[in-house]
């Protein structure tokens, strides 16, 4: 089983109503920084997944989920949203390295967890 789930404009809620922290990344099939990067994506989730299974890691396609691109501001790609009890709480614009994912991750976690 995948440690990303699909979300779209039918089961968003599964992230937005989730009592923990959510890692949304939205991105596109013709991004091409979306799809090359999308493994370090993957890697954390699955990393922090294996650890930590209280936060959900996620994707929206922003050509198949417009509302929600909108709903949450949603301009460059990639962009990755955190959640905590669906309320944003940090925005990562652009590609990353799997260390500075995990850099800002770590440092939101700390900042907000309970």
């Amino acid at each position: 089983m995948s440690a990303v789930t699909t979300y779209n404009e039918d089961n968003y809620r599964e992230f937005e109503w989730f009592e923990g922290f959510a890692v949304i990344r939205f991105y596109a099939d013709w991004c091409k920084p979306c799809m090359q990067n999308f493994p370090i994506f993957a890697e954390l989730a699955a990393q922090y997944t294996e650890h930590k299974p209280e936060i959900k890691f996620g994707k929206v396609n922003v050509d198949q989920s417009p509302i929600l691109t909108l709903r949450y501001n949603v301009y460059g790609l990639p962009s990755t949203l955190i959640f905590k009890n669906g309320q944003i709480i940090h925005r990562i614009a652009g590609v990353k390295s799997l260390g500075e994912m995990k850099a800002i991750l770590s440092q939101v976690l700390d900042n907000f967890s309970d």
